[in-house]
């Protein structure tokens, strides 16, 4: 075989080659081309919950700011109706008043945590939380109500994390008040808030367990949902939003919140936090 025959040959193979690598990266570019496509919708789509979330909180905030006017007015007149005609309303008048001041004051407390609520992350400002040093702030805020119900709080050792301290502190709180409210009228309350690193290590799981009166399973999802109240005003007070803002804090440090209950023997609220 001369030289021009083995070049020949050589050629060949080259040529084989490099048609085989053509077909690698023009099979490889569509690859691509498919991933940026479905990257680039889900980033179109996470943009969109992105601006809807910022539109519904701002109408949230200017909603529940302008409601604040007109509640204010009614309040006051109230109060004027109270001093001038009060002798002259009798007890049925009276109670109408008291009826009305009573809608409004409920109002008004619904009011201020859907302000609450459309305020959470707005001041994002990520710090380092000493998660013990924070269960003992709160417990000192919540010590009258800690007492009242004759409440007793036992607390694990808790991490340090990443996260957005004033949100962090309303979402332990709510949890807190909320095994307090919720709780038995034979039993006093009993909190225990313990945390734990997840299986890979990429978060941690806190846990929030009471002895109160339990979620059905079938509210388990429910109960996170705004304004969503499973017991009537009159036998526990609130106005369903604690429970949101919680999810809603947790989502913000994009983790995620979930309650292992049945109807009686209480309740676990888990969340986790990212690392």
């Amino acid at each position: 075989m001369n030289n021009d025959d083995k070049n020949s040959i050589k050629l060949k193979k080259a040529e084989r080659k490099i048609r085989i690598l053509e077909d690698m990266v023009e099979s490889r570019t569509r690859n691509l081309y498919s991933a940026n496509l479905d990257l680039q919708k889900r980033s179109d789509s996470l943009k969109e919950v992105i601006i809807r979330n910022t539109e519904l909180e701002q109408f949230a905030y200017v909603a529940s700011h302008d409601l604040q006017e007109p509640l204010i007015t009614i309040k006051g007149f109230i109060d004027l109706l109270r001093e001038e005609y009060g002798d002259k309303l009798g007890e049925v008048g009276n109670q109408y008043l008291d009826f009305i001041s009573e809608s409004s004051n409920g109002l008004s407390s619904v009011i201020e945590d859907l302000l609450h609520y459309s305020r959470i992350g707005s001041n994002r400002e990520l710090k380092e939380v000493d998660c013990n040093k924070l269960l003992e702030s709160i417990q000192k805020d919540l010590s009258a109500t800690i007492s009242k119900s004759k409440a007793s709080l036992e607390v694990g050792k808790l991490p340090k994390i990443n996260g957005f301290q004033t949100e962090l502190r309303l979402l332990f709180q709510n949890l807190i008040s909320n095994a307090i409210k919720f709780s038995s009228k034979d039993t006093p309350p009993h909190i225990m808030i313990t945390a734990e690193k997840g299986n890979k290590g990429n978060n941690w799981t806190f846990f929030v367990q009471d002895n109160g009166i339990g979620i059905a399973i079938e509210n388990h999802e429910k109960i996170f949902n705004i304004f969503q109240r499973l017991h009537s005003k009159n036998d526990y007070e609130g106005t369903g939003i604690g429970l949101a803002q919680c999810k809603k804090i947790v989502n913000l440090h994009g983790g995620d919140i979930w309650i292992k209950s049945s109807q009686g023997p209480g309740s676990i609220f888990c969340f986790s936090i990212p690392l």
